[in-house]
């Protein structure tokens, strides 16, 4: 199967919190995979942001969990990092 030839999600298929993306508070936590889907880009590309600074580190919840604020990721995603 081509990846090219797969649906693109729609607003309905994309997670709750992706959804209202716009009203969560500055100081909610955003994992990578939500962030990707917000930006469009891959998981790799947004460590390679976090790496050249566009990004900022992530908050460890736990040792497996970073978590970036949603100001953060505003700020990132308007281009404001």
């Amino acid at each position: 199967i081509m990846l090219n030839s797969l649906p693109s999600p729609t607003p309905h298929d994309l997670p709750k919190r992706v959804q209202q993306f716009d009203i969560l508070p500055d100081s909610a936590l955003m994992n990578v995979h939500e962030i990707s889907l917000l930006s469009g880009k891959s998981t790799a590309t947004l460590w390679r942001d976090v790496q050249d600074g566009r990004l900022p580190e992530p908050h460890k919840i736990g040792p497996k969990s970073p978590r970036w604020r949603v100001d953060a990721v505003r700020n990132f995603l308007s281009g404001n990092a």
